[in-house]
């Protein structure tokens, strides 16, 4: 069961992952649409610009469980790598577990901005298009929620790691599990 969930958590963090790799082009078309009505035809967008920085938003935040599952986040491993190993693996646990409470405070506290904002029925007054702003802050708790739950899934990995229970972890080669 437990290597079930893992297998289905990194499904899930693969699949929108997946899925959000294509915002980036999106953006672009976007850009481009803005850049040729406002050079070409002398008619700039009203919502090129302020639609543009919400998707990249959502790339960026979206991107986070992905990222974690394909361990491509950046860190600096000049003291880590000095440990022993056996230090490594509790820093590794003490790591994950730091991180989702902070992740767990940072969730309960988008989805309060995310409720207040549908409760406001807020829009956006940094341009005259005036978008509403509450599908955009969703964004924000739903992409913490799969940021959580792939850090469970790490800190189940470092669990093990740590208590040397054998499990099948894909993203490493056989000879260091």
């Amino acid at each position: 069961m437990f290597e079930k969930y893992l297998a289905w958590q990194d499904g899930l963090s693969e699949w929108v992952g997946r899925i959000i790799a294509w915002l980036p082009l999106v953006l672009v078309l976007i850009l481009l649409i803005e850049v040729f009505f406002r050079y070409f035809l002398n008619a700039p967008t009203i919502w090129g610009h302020e639609l543009s920085a919400m998707l990249f938003g959502a790339f960026a935040i979206l991107s986070g469980a992905y990222t974690l599952k394909a361990q491509a986040h950046v860190r600096s491993d000049v003291i880590y790598v000095l440990l022993p190993r056996w230090l490594q693996k509790i820093c590794d646990v003490l790591v994950q577990v730091l991180g989702l409470v902070v992740l767990t405070i940072f969730f309960l506290m988008a989805i309060e901005f995310a409720r207040k904002s549908w409760a406001l029925g807020e829009m956006s007054s940094k341009s005259i298009w005036q978008p509403p702003l509450y599908y955009i802050k969703t964004v924000i708790p739903i992409a913490l929620g799969l940021l959580i739950l792939q850090s469970i899934a790490e800190l189940l990995r470092a669990l093990c790691r740590l208590f040397g229970a054998p499990f099948h972890d894909p993203r490493q080669a056989p000879d260091e599990h």
